[in-house]
């Protein structure tokens, strides 16, 4: 989209409720996946989850930047504490009407808000509830091969240790939901309250089948939240799960965090999605205290064996050096940033204040390319979010303007005032 997508946090100022809008107004020449009036270009989307809205502190907020540049500010009518508006984007075609449409995600309310797009403006939609947590993480994708998208949520703190909810799946729309929870009966992954399965989402086609499976991420698994990622093909209900044990680099250890970003793509060029799993926990220099420098790991589809080195600030060829708390791997985004056709890998380094960007080329490896660090100090945490459409990187700083928060793309700020976008989402 042009602007900004969701994530994380704090802020002031009230958005108007959002009023439907006459179906007569929407518009015919629907752009895309991030077209939401209509015109044909991308827009973009930022969450602000700890905005104060009518003082009702952290009830969140959601800027609208249109490429026409306008900006609109989106809250529900009924704000309340904590509800966490904006902690998670997704937008994609829920209707079937060709245009873009907009899910968001309010974790702190366990409800996923859907907007409808093609309009002038985002017509209020469909309100779905669930479990605790629910909006944490969400994806749209067509799952069942209907042409249209269909809406999956994560809610992490759902008892048993998490779950995710898909919607519309083989019906129009969200209507329906099918729910899988964090122990899948076909897999050996044990269940705990603090596995925070749903946490993280991407859907890709792993087995170049032409049907999307989802990868949910589940940071917290294992008795000393070494992590892992399950991946589901909702059709069958059959899952596989991922972790660093085994012939995985770099070996689980505590509070890793292996499953907290996830990115999915056709790297290599062999028609088969690949899996980007970031481990921001992973501790490169002191195994025994958690030094939290990260890594990321790509598993090749369809068989999901480690594709390339374990990426990090250690890994031959990545700029910079390994420090404490860098973080590498807290964020992820797929897309093409070079105009060549092949999707790129951006790595945020929160901790740093930078993004590391990887380059893909057909049947080869990626390959390390530019680092993006704007000279930010630590504290702004930029690379927490990122989000790449049409060859364009998004970067979110939530701690910059004293933690109002900004969107930068690539390293050059945008010109929105910072509304409590800490800790926010983009899309």
């Amino acid at each position: 989209m042009r602007l900004l997508a969701a994530l994380v946090v704090p802020a002031v100022l009230a958005a108007p409720a959002l009023l439907p809008a006459p179906a007569h107004a929407r518009a015919a020449g629907c752009g895309g996946a991030h077209d939401l009036d209509g015109d044909g270009r991308p827009d973009l989307v930022v969450g602000a989850p700890s905005a104060t809205i009518g003082g009702q502190r952290r009830a969140g907020q959601i800027a609208v930047a249109y490429a026409d540049g306008r900006t609109a500010w989106l809250a529900p009518a009924a704000a309340r504490p904590l509800d966490g508006f904006g902690a998670a984007l997704a937008t994609g075609d829920l209707d079937g009407d060709g245009c873009a449409d907009l899910a968001v995600g309010a974790p702190g309310a366990a409800t996923v808000r859907v907007y409808l797009g093609g309009a002038a403006e985002l017509r209020a939609g469909p309100v779905l509830t669930g479990r605790r947590g629910l909006g944490t993480a969400v994806a749209v994708a067509d799952l069942d091969g209907d042409r249209d998208a269909e809406l999956v949520a994560g809610a992490p703190e759902a008892s048993g240790g998490g779950e995710i909810v898909v919607y519309g799946l083989r019906a129009r729309g969200v209507k329906g939901r099918k729910t899988f929870p964090a122990r899948l009966g076909r897999t050996k992954q044990r269940r705990a309250r603090t596995d925070a399965f749903g946490s993280a989402l991407a859907i890709g086609d792993f087995a170049g089948t032409g049907r999307a499976r989802i990868a949910v991420g589940v940071p917290g698994a294992g008795h000393r939240g070494e992590g892992a990622v399950t991946v589901i093909d909702p059709l069958r209900g059959k899952a596989k799960v991922l972790s660093q044990a085994g012939k995985v680099r770099g070996g689980p250890e505590r509070d890793d965090g292996f499953g907290t970003a996830l990115a999915s793509a056709d790297f290599d060029g062999d028609g088969y999605d690949d899996l980007a799993v970031g481990v921001p926990g992973e501790a490169l220099t002191d195994r025994d205290l958690g030094a939290g420098e990260g890594a990321v790991h790509v598993f090749s589809g369809p068989s999901f064996r480690e594709k390339g080195p374990m990426w990090s600030r250690d890994t031959k060829g990545v700029p910079g050096r390994l420090h404490r708390n860098d973080r590498f791997g807290a964020a992820l985004a797929a897309g093409d940033l070079t105009g060549d056709g092949r999707p790129d890998l951006a790595i945020g380094i929160p901790g740093a204040a930078s993004a590391q960007i990887l380059r893909a080329r057909k049947g080869k490896p990626l390959t390390p390319s530019r680092l993006l660090s704007p000279r930010l100090s630590k504290t702004s945490h930029y690379g927490l979010t990122l989000h790449i459409t049409r060859g364009t990187l998004y970067v979110g700083a939530p701690g910059t303007s004293s933690f109002t928060g900004s969107v930068y793309r690539s390293t050059t700020r945008l010109p929105l005032d910072g509304r409590g976008l800490t800790g926010w989402a983009v899309s």
